[in-house]
């Protein structure tokens, strides 16, 4: 058995000074330790000075494995979650072979399985025509396009009787890229099927408005709650994301619908240089987002149960992935562990992820994952990874 001890938990929506018992990948129990505990325990985890924060879940990323691993792969993107405390990811499927039929999602949980260190899911991609494969495969979840993704340009569907034949055979979470006055549409269309839909990386306060008024859950990525067009001239061809930056006027109103988040998700879409320098949209983000929002903690800009909550416990509620997102007895030991005082300059060349840069480079960020446990083992600790991660 295995205790963590000393350390700040995040349990029932509070942090508590109680101690964890491991017992291999699950938590045993939350309390204090004993002298018998002490004879029991094989290793004790002192977590003196830290916050102590279940697994976070990142619901939205794009690792590119396989097709274009030279700019991210399952080994170097789930290297790069762990570094960022994040220990559930979600790969999305505009790959060059987009994820839409069984022989391809099975491809990749090979891939994953071989190569991922930490948990990876899979979100399955809808076509105008891929309704056979999708009963067959199914997945926890899909994604649907209605904007034209730059992998998979087959991904992306316009009609509206395929929309609403994918919301009424598909009776698990549906997740929409839709931009602008596409998400009034979207959700109008859910509302007919009588189906509730996560809409991803909604960028402005109407969106966020549209969501609540229908009953639909979003995510918010942290480049639109840190950036906009003001620090466009800075970025140059690196600016480029979809959905696009917005005006500081509209990131700040945005900052007033926090209650109204469901989560926050990186949208990670790593891209060389050369290719944004070229065109290519997406911002990496897997090591930085928890450091953002805990340096906005720290400006007293929003709450750090609200953190907690929305990148760990509601991205698992919303998904229905059991057994993690919590710190509680029969969860996984997958703990994040959070060092509120510490300062970091984020550099590109010395992040995990292979494409190398950010768009926050140079940003001077207070707070920190310093320490990840993945199923009870302790993976990656100031800036060093264990074993063989």
């Amino acid at each position: 058995m295995k205790i963590i001890t000393n350390g700040k938990i995040f349990f029932k929506n509070q942090f508590i000074e109680e101690d964890i018992f491991i017992e291999k990948d699950r938590i045993l129990g939350i309390g204090h330790t004993q002298k018998h505990d002490l004879r029991m325990a094989t290793e004790i985890i002192d977590a003196k000075g830290l916050l102590v924060l279940p697994g976070l879940i990142d619901v939205h990323v794009h690792l590119r494995d396989p097709g274009q691993t030279y700019k991210e792969d399952f080994t170097s993107g789930t290297r790069a979650a762990l570094a960022g405390g994040i220990t559930t990811v979600m790969d999305m499927p505009n790959n060059t072979k987009p994820t839409v039929t069984l022989d391809r999602l099975e491809e990749k949980e090979e891939w994953a399985a071989e190569k991922a260190l930490c948990d990876v899911r899979f979100h399955f991609g809808c076509t105008n025509n891929n309704f056979n494969e999708i009963k067959q495969a199914n997945p926890n979840s899909l994604k649907l396009y209605m904007f034209k993704t730059t992998q998979a340009q087959d991904l992306c569907i316009t009609d509206e009787k395929i929309i609403e034949k994918h919301m009424l055979n598909f009776n698990k979470k549906i997740v929409v890229h839709a931009e602008d006055n596409d998400v009034e549409k979207v959700c109008s269309i859910a509302q007919k099927c009588k189906r509730k839909i996560h809409l991803a990386h909604t960028p402005t306060r109407k969106q966020i408005d549209i969501t609540k008024r229908t009953g639909n859950t979003n995510e918010v990525a942290p480049h639109h709650l840190f950036l906009s067009t003001k620090d466009q001239e800075q970025l140059g061809k690196l600016s480029g994301v979809h959905p696009h930056l917005r005006t500081e006027e509209e990131r700040k109103d945005l900052w007033n619908k926090l209650d109204d988040i469901d989560c926050i998700a990186t949208d990670h879409a790593p891209h060389t240089l050369e290719e944004k320098r070229a065109g290519a949209a997406g911002f990496p983000g897997l090591e930085t987002s928890l450091s953002l929002m805990l340096d906005a903690y720290n400006k007293r800009l929003m709450n750090i149960n609200w953190i907690a909550g929305r990148m760990s416990e509601n991205p698992a509620k919303i998904f229905n992935l059991p057994h993690i997102g919590r710190i509680e007895s029969g969860y996984y030991a997958n703990l994040a562990f959070i060092d509120l005082k510490k300062e970091w300059v984020v550099k590109g060349n010395e992040l995990e992820t292979k494409c190398k840069w950010s768009p926050f480079e140079g940003k001077l960020l207070k707070g920190k994952n310093v320490r990840t446990m993945y199923k009870g083992k302790l993976v990656y600790e100031n800036g060093e990874f264990i074993d063989a991660y």
